[in-house]
């Protein structure tokens, strides 16, 4: 197909097309896929050889970036319509939102401003919107052709190999990519011919209030936040209280006072007791926000204040429906014994970067290439120059890769410390839904990761659980070979569910995660789990102590499985609600960092249905390689501390340990009675 002369130009009023967020990205050769930048997206309009660059919600902002004007107006082209996203480029190659808010705000801090252009809707007299994509980009990369002006980069990309391009892009930090149909014309709108997948959870959020701040705190305390839920209604979504300088605050303070109103405008917003410091505000601002996950009350979870979204209409910002719908942690890339993060996939043909190279921008580069194959020959002199072994029928490639740089911990040691501990740690996890921390080229690149793709090597196993409308599906091992296939593939953290495969919607532990503030000695923590211990005792429970190779502690207990989650969840908040109710000096339910100042929190949360706890034995992607380890009660009284155990010093303990900490798990197993849900509050 060519391009259609047009008589009337393009639309006044011409929208970009816009892309649906997607869990994984496609891996059939339909597709091709670009990195996803962290800037803002600007359809560049040059009339008469006159640029303007126009926001996605139709505002000029070509006052705000005059570089990037001066830049597209000297390309070969009198009339054209171009669509990208505008961003500075930190010195790693990466994009970074905050540093394009600093720029706008007229902060320097090394980073250099770059407009990446991925297509083509007008150019000279003709329609290129109905073309398909790739002979769209065929004709933007001739506009630039090497000898535009270095602000102005094409956006390169990969053609199939999806999900093996989204695991490279993760590997290396960035946002994520985009997939987009290689046949498709434009369409203004949001369409899934373009899909949007993330590596890290940032969104958009609508400001409808703030919390009076605390301590020598000025302005505020935090933002309280929300969305658009799929029928269009303003929903809370929790609070925003970290990553503003001082500043921000106050003068949002002042653009808030003006913005007041006497009722919330969110549903399903506090009120009460908990909405006593919170003042609401017309919901007209709007901004982005990073966060760890969602909790099963369907709050952000560690929320941190990126930036201001002025190109976003408060209308149009709407609740991740993934996060709504399933609760789910963040799936990235897929469980394959062909490729892993650390391997280099194969190109398909007419790719223009390999999936085995990060296409990531350069400062001065025109479109990546030069700087995407230094790194892959930088992990290719990475890679062991022993050969592969075989452990549990396992075959184990690339032993000697470092997983744990500060210590020089390899992959070897990481998969026979698994084959060590299998006997222990089986009846633990074993046929339980996993979610994997995944390390392939070491502790700094990590990714979550929940639901299988693919081939996976046999020893892994497969749990199908109902998500929604899908039915997704979830590792599980039930051998040592299953977890040295874990190992293999890089998993330095298992994460495990509270139920197995056979009564999925039954769970038979429930776990206290005592969390405490950063200031909080431990003599504190120490006396805290004892209370737990002791409440628990008292409800007629035997429960059991782990450390979790951070700065807290687990309490588990085994129960029957004939109640479900939702029954469960609440059951544990209200025991964690009991004994915060007695110490409320001590204890918190809040999640939120501000409210726990002092304080431990007593976190019920990893109880809910799809949510995980680390489990006991399990390795932590953390500097010197603590591991979450089951230990007895009496240990607490010789100096335990969380993190106290790691990969290396463990064999002694082991050489050491006479009977399992956790001698009668298996038989304390009790039933949630009445009796026990009376004396909670429950009935």
């Amino acid at each position: 197909m060519t391009p259609v002369r047009s008589k009337t130009g393009p639309p006044a009023d011409l929208a970009p097309q816009l892309a649906t967020a997607a869990d994984t990205a496609p891996a059939g050769d339909g597709w091709l896929h670009e990195i996803k930048y962290d800037g803002y997206r600007l359809l560049c309009r040059i009339e008469g050889g006159r640029a303007r660059l126009i926001s996605r919600n139709g505002k000029d902002w070509s006052e705000r970036f005059p570089s990037v004007v001066r830049a597209a107006e000297s390309l070969p082209a009198r009339d054209a319509v171009l669509d990208g996203e505008v961003a500075v480029v930190r010195p790693d190659g990466r994009t970074s939102f905050q540093d394009l808010q600093n720029a706008l705000s007229g902060e320097t801090r090394g980073g250099s401003l770059r407009f990446f252009l991925f297509d083509l809707l007008f150019l000279d007299g003709a329609n290129w919107m109905d073309v398909p994509l790739e002979r769209r980009k065929e004709r933007l990369a001739a506009l630039l052709d090497g000898s535009s002006p270095e602000t102005l980069q094409y956006s390169d990309h990969v053609v199939g190999n999806g999900p093996a391009f989204h695991r490279q892009a993760c590997g290396y930090r960035l946002e994520g990519i985009l997939s987009k149909r290689r046949d498709a014309p434009y369409r203004p709108g949001r369409s899934r011919d373009w899909l949007k997948v993330k590596c890290v959870r940032q969104d958009e959020f609508v400001v409808g209030g703030w919390t009076e701040p605390g301590g020598s705190r000025q302005g505020l305390g935090a933002l309280l936040v929300g969305g658009h839920d799929a029928d269009g209604v303003l929903r809370f979504a929790g609070r925003v209280g970290t990553g503003f300088s001082d500043s921000q605050l106050i003068s949002l303070r002042k653009r808030l006072d003006a913005l007041a109103r006497a009722t919330p405008p969110f549903a399903g917003a506090p009120s009460g007791r908990a909405a006593a410091d919170m003042h609401w505000v017309e919901p007209e601002i709007v901004i982005q926000a990073g966060y760890v996950d969602w909790t099963f009350d369907r709050l952000l979870r560690h929320p941190r204040f990126i930036g201001f979204r002025s190109d976003v209409e408060p209308r149009d910002v709407r609740l991740p429906a993934s996060d709504i719908d399933r609760e789910s942690d963040v799936d990235r890339g897929t469980l394959d014994d062909r490729a892993s993060v650390s391997d280099e996939s194969q190109p398909s043909a007419g790719s223009s970067v390999t999936a085995g190279e990060a296409a990531r921008p350069v400062p001065g580069g025109r479109t990546g290439r030069s700087h995407t194959s230094r790194m892959a020959r930088t992990r290719r002199s990475d890679r062991s120059t022993d050969g592969p072994t075989v452990v549990e029928g396992i075959t184990v490639t690339n032993p000697d890769k470092v997983l744990y740089p500060e210590t020089g911990i390899r992959k070897i040691e990481l998969v026979r410390y698994f084959e060590a501990v299998a006997e222990r740690m089986l009846p633990l996890v074993s046929d339980r839904p996993l979610t994997l921390v995944r390390c392939p080229d070491g502790i700094g690149n990590c990714f979550y990761q929940k639901h299988l793709e693919g081939t996976v090597p046999a020893a892994i196993g497969k749990i199908p659980i109902q998500e929604g409308d899908e039915v997704a599906q979830y590792a599980c091992v039930t051998s040592a070979a299953g977890l040295v296939a874990l190992a293999q593939l890089g998993v330095v953290e298992i994460h495990a569910g509270g139920s197995r495969r056979e009564s999925l919607e039954r769970p038979d532990r429930f776990t206290i995660d005592l969390d405490p503030d950063p200031d909080v000695p431990w003599v504190r923590v120490v006396e805290a789990v004892l209370d737990v211990r002791g409440f628990l005792g008292e409800l007629g429970f035997d429960s059991f102590l782990k450390t979790t190779g951070g700065k807290g502690l687990h309490v588990v207990v085994a129960i029957r499985p004939d109640r479900g989650w939702d029954e469960v969840k609440e059951f544990t908040r209200s025991i964690a609600r009991a004994i915060a109710a007695e110490q409320p000096g001590r204890y918190t339910l809040n999640i939120s960092k501000e409210k726990r100042k002092g304080r431990i929190l007593l976190d019920y949360l990893r109880n809910g249905r799809g949510a995980t706890a680390i489990e006991a034995w399990s390795t932590r992607a953390r500097p010197g390689a603590p591991v979450a380890l089951p230990v007895r009660w009496e240990e607490l009284a010789e100096g335990l501390q969380s993190d106290r155990y790691t990969l290396r010093n463990l064999p002694d303990r082991l050489a050491a340990l006479r009977e399992d900490p956790w001698l009668g798990y298996e038989e304390s197993r009790r039933r949630v009675t009445r009796a026990m849900l009376r004396k909670v509050g429950m009935q």
